[in-house]
């Protein structure tokens, strides 16, 4: 008996992901728990696992293939080569390559055909360009479709899909110049599915989560001095974002008002608190989570912060560990930035935005001397914080940091200085 195998919604903010490689061919016997494929979702690359054993009969979907639907089919085990879901995809091929009875139709139940763009238009301008290739060249309907409208001849593009058949990334390897042209210009790259979305999600809450902001300037000087002498008496050398981790966890502590969540109408609260580490990649941003951050001391937070950061740039991290966390920290110090507003990432109520130290004059004891100043901005959502609350938190994360003593007493995996 066929079973179908499914694309995974390995997230919950994954609706569509990337199929980056295949680990199995047509033919092959697997298992249960032998990995299929390599999966690229919003956040990392993950695999597939198969929940039955059988024979790989067919795949439906090409390796680098974009925007594959959560849910759909991508494998079929144990099927015959004529089998319903080949068929309804042959069904779906002739749509899809049928005249359409008006101008502007949207490409309907394309799942199948994954390589093509949601959001092409078949038009009665454009039909012709998209039929299939008189010369027999095998190619997606995507590569087709690009090819036609830029103009780009396929006859001497070798295929790396499925018998030699021309996908999307054949196209971005070849080394033609009108080619790299065609994909480069300003008129669209194409995102990965992280930075598809960022932009979904930042969009989403910079317009539904009514954002407020405030910002302190904090004296650190004896934050720095710290932290120097804890890396001297020390095998493992602590960075000031982690210190800020553990500050901010501290300080949420002291505020368990502001550990809550807007969620559908109602305000959800957190036993935890939980601590998310913006992480810049290449393709965009992930939050990595240092859990119970409060509980934890200086050493056991940086050495995990070290493993995250590792894992989030290799793309192997577990859902488990970035979904979640009730506040972010967003640190741009090392960049020079001064001072900046981050936006909420949902469904947390906050994010700090930590700048660069300055030294500036100031007046101490009523002399002037250099000393060294922090701004640091917390963006709030005021459906559930308000100022006075919101203000409280930023204080005790300014008190913290200023005197850090309490600090690292709290840290019991810190040695005596």
């Amino acid at each position: 008996m066929a079973t179908d195998i499914y694309m995974p919604a390995l997230s919950p903010t994954m609706t569509e992901g990337v199929l980056t490689k295949w680990l199995v061919k047509v033919g092959d016997k697997v298992s249960a728990g032998d990995v299929l494929a390599e999966i690229e979702t919003d956040k990392a690359t993950m695999e597939v696992e198969a929940v039955d054993e059988g024979i790989i009969s067919k795949l439906l979907v090409e390796e680098g293939a974009s925007s594959v639907l959560v849910n759909s089919v991508i494998a079929i085990l144990n099927g015959e080569v004529e089998d319903k879901n080949k068929k309804k995809n042959n069904k779906e091929d002739l749509k899809l390559f049928n005249k359409p009875k008006k101008d502007n139709e949207y490409l309907e139940n394309i799942t199948n055909n994954n390589n093509l763009q949601k959001d092409t238009l078949i038009t009665k301008k454009n039909f012709k360009k998209i039929s299939p290739n008189s010369k027999k060249i095998t190619a997606s309907p995507y590569v087709k479709y690009f090819a036609n409208k830029e103009e780009i001849s396929l006859e001497n593009i070798s295929g790396s899909g499925p018998n030699g058949r021309i996908i999307k990334r054949d196209l971005e390897n070849k080394n033609s110049s009108s080619v790299l042209k065609s994909i480069n210009n300003d008129k669209g790259i194409l995102p990965s599915s992280m930075r598809k979305i960022i932009a979904e999600r930042t969009t989403s809450t910079k317009q539904n989560v009514p954002h407020f902001y405030l910002t302190i300037e904090s004296n650190v000087d004896k934050l720095l001095e710290m932290r120097k002498k804890i890396n001297q008496n020390s095998n493992i050398k602590i960075s000031i974002n982690d210190i800020f981790v553990k500050a901010l966890a501290l300080a949420q502590k002291l505020n368990p008002s502001t550990n809550v969540s807007w969620i559908d109408g109602k305000i959800i609260k957190y036993d935890s608190i939980d601590v998310s580490i913006a992480v810049a990649l290449d393709e965009g941003l992930i939050t990595p989570i240092v859990k119970n951050a409060d509980q934890k001391g200086l050493k056991e937070i940086s050495n995990e912060i070290k493993e995250l950061a590792t894992k989030a740039k290799k793309g192997k991290l577990l859902p488990d560990e970035y979904n979640g966390g009730t506040i972010s920290i967003s640190n741009l110090g090392m960049f020079g930035i001064t001072e900046f507003s981050a936006i909420i990432n949902p469904p947390q109520s906050s994010i700090l935005a930590v700048g660069t130290i300055k030294k500036i004059p100031g007046v101490i004891n009523d002399e002037i001397k250099i000393i060294n100043i922090l701004k640091s901005t917390l963006s709030a959502d005021h459906r559930v914080l308000d100022g006075a609350v919101a203000g409280k938190l930023l204080k005790d994360f300014n008190d913290i940091i200023e005197n850090p003593f309490d600090l690292w007493i709290l840290s019991d995996d810190m040695e005596i200085i």
